[in-house]
C-alpha cells in the first residue's frame, strides 16, 4: 500500500505517479467531501452542483438516508454477533418505524441478548417472532437450487429469504438472452422445468411464494476518465490478450493482506483477464492490472491495482467524488445508492432480502459459464419506479451516505428495470478479508 496520492491536473485526470513525488500530498484524515485528493478542507462543505450527487438528493429522502445512519451501530453489533453463530434463530434484521427489528425463532442466545442491549444506545431495536430462521430457509432453498442442477435450468430466477423468517419467494422469469449462449447445447432447444415440479422434487417444507418477474435480469456487464489509485465508479474494460470481454464499473479500493486493491463484480472478468481502464481506442485508456482473484459463488472479484478512497458521485461523466468513511451490513427497509459508469448515482433503492440468483445458460458470465447460483445477494427496488441500474454498472459502488462522505455497503451484482442486485459487505469480508480503503494509508 502506497499513502501518496498525486493531485489532479484537470477535474478528470491525474498526473502520473512520476511527476508527482516532488510535491505529493500526504493525507492522513479520515476521507471527506472533497472534490480533489486533498486533506479535507477546515472551511464550509462544499456542494456540488452536479444534477446526481447525493448533495442534491430530495430533502425527504435524505432526511430518512441520515436517520437510517444514525442507527448503523446498532446494525452491526446485531450483524457481528449473528456471524458468530450462523445458525441461531436470527432469521432477520430490518428498517422498521422509528427503529431496527430482529426477528428471531425460539429463545434468544446469550451473545444476541448482549448484543441487543449495546444496540440499543443507539435507538429503538425490537424482537419479533419469527417463523423459521435464515439457516433453515437457507437449507430449505439449497434443496432448490440443487434440484435446478440436477434439471440443468428451470423456470425460477431467483430464491429469496423473507427477512421476517416467514418463508421462501421464487422470482419465475423471464430471462435475458445472451449472444454467447445461442449455440450453447445447454440452453438451446430444451424446455425450462416447471416451478411447480421443482418444488415437489425439492421436498421443501417451509412456505414458498412464487412472484413473477415483471423485468428481465441482466448480469449488466458492457466514469470515463481515472488514473491510479483508482476511484470506485469508473468505467473498465476486461481484456485477454486481443478479445474484449467485458465492460464494468470499478467498485471500492480495498485492502486485504497488507496491499490495496480494486473491488468489483467476479462475472465482468477472472483471470488471466487484465483490467484496463476507460475505453481502447481513446487517449484515456490505461492499463490497471491482472484480475487478482474471482468468486463465482459471491460474483465478486478484486483487480490487482492500488484503490483509492474516493468514489465518483454524479452523472456518467461527472469529476465529483466523495470520500469513503466507513463500511455496514445490510438490513431490509434501508435505502441506498449505487454509482455506475452507465447510470451515475441512483439513490432512493430500498433493500428488500436476500436472494440465490441462478444463472442459467442464457445469463453466463464472462467465460460464458452458467448453471451456478449467485449466493448472498441483496434484491433491492428504486422506490420511485425509477431505472435502478443499467449494463455496464455491474462491479460498482453501493453506499449509504455518512457524515459529508458515505458508508460502503457492496458491489452491483445486476438488476433491471427498477430492481438491484448487490452483494453485501459481509461476504466481500468472508470471501477476500477485505474493507474498503478511507482514507490515503489504507489506499
Amino acid at each position: 500500500m502506497t499513502p501518496i496520492r498525486s493531485p489532479r491536473t484537470h477535474p478528470a485526470r491525474r498526473i502520473s505517479l512520476a511527476a508527482a513525488l516532488a510535491f505529493v500530498l500526504i493525507v492522513p484524515t479520515l476521507a471527506t467531501s472533497s472534490l480533489t485528493a486533498a486533506a479535507a478542507p477546515s472551511g464550509p462543505e462544499v456542494v456540488s452542483s452536479d444534477p446526481q450527487s447525493t448533495d442534491n438528493l430530495d430533502p425527504a429522502l435524505l432526511s430518512e438516508m441520515r436517520r437510517q445512519n444514525d442507527l448503523e451501530p446498532a446494525l452491526h453489533a446485531i450483524w457481528d454477533e449473528q456471524l458468530k453463530t450462523p445458525r441461531s434463530g436470527f432469521a432477520g434484521v430490518a428498517y422498521e418505524g422509528e427503529g431496527l427489528s430482529v426477528y428471531w425463532k425460539g429463545d434468544l442466545t446469550p451473545g444476541m441478548r448482549a448484543a441487543l442491549a449495546r444496540a440499543q444506545n443507539w435507538g429503538a431495536v425490537a424482537v419479533k417472532p419469527a417463523a423459521y430462521s435464515e439457516a433453515e430457509l437457507h437449507a430449505a432453498g439449497e434443496k432448490i437450487h440443487k434440484t435446478i442442477r440436477r434439471h440443468r435450468g428451470s423456470e425460477i430466477q431467483s430464491v429469496g429469504y423473507k427477512p421476517d423468517g416467514s418463508g421462501l419467494e421464487l422470482t419465475r422469469g423471464p430471462e435475458v438472452v445472451d449472444p454467447r449462449s445461442a449455440t450453447d447445447s445447454r440452453s438451446v432447444g430444451r424446455a425450462k422445468t416447471p416451478v411447480a415440479q421443482i418444488l415437489k422434487e425439492a421436498g421443501v417444507t417451509v412456505p414458498v411464494t412464487v412472484v413473477d418477474a415483471t423485468e428481465p435480469l441482466d448480469l449488466l456487464s458492457s466514469r470515463l476518465d481515472d488514473s491510479p489509485p483508482w476511484n470506485g465508479g469508473g468505467r473498465w474494460e476486461s481484456w485477454r490478450g486481443l478479445d474484449k470481454r467485458g465492460v464494468c464499473t470499478t467498485g471500492f479500493g480495498v485492502h486485504a493482506n497488507g496491499r490495496s486493491y480494486v473491488l468489483s463484480a467476479g462475472h465482468c472478468a477472472t483471470p488471466p483477464d487484465v483490467a484496463y481502464q476507460g475505453t481502447y481506442g481513446s487517449s484515456a485508456f490505461d492499463e490497471m492490472g491482472p484480475i487478482y482473484d474471482d468468486d463465482w459463488r459471491s460474483d465478486l472479484l478484486m483487480i490487482n491495482a492500488p484503490g483509492w478512497y474516493l468514489i465518483f458521485d454524479g452523472t456518467t461523466t461527472t469529476s465529483n467524488t466523495k470520500g469513503v468513511r466507513s463500511w455496514g451490513y445490510w438490513a431490509a427497509g434501508q435505502l441506498v445508492c449505487q454509482s455506475g459508469r452507465s447510470s451515475g448515482t441512483v439513490c432512493g433503492i430500498k433493500q428488500v432480502q436476500s436472494q440465490g440468483l441462478e444463472v442459467s445458460c442464457t445469463t453466463p458470465d464472462s467465460d460464458g459459464d452458467c448453471g451456478s447460483v449467485i449466493e448472498g445477494v441483496i434484491r433491492s427496488t428504486q422506490v420511485d419506479g425509477a431505472t435502478a441500474a443499467r449494463p455496464g454498472d455491474s462491479g460498482g459502488p453501493v453506499f449509504t451516505l455518512d457524515g459529508t462522505g458515505v458508508r460502503a455497503k457492496g458491489i452491483v451484482v445486476g438488476g433491471g428495470g427498477t430492481t438491484l442486485y448487490f452483494q453485501d459487505w459481509a461476504d466481500v469480508i468472508r470471501v477476500y478479508g477485505a474493507y474498503p480503503n478511507t482514507n490515503s494509508s489504507t489506499s
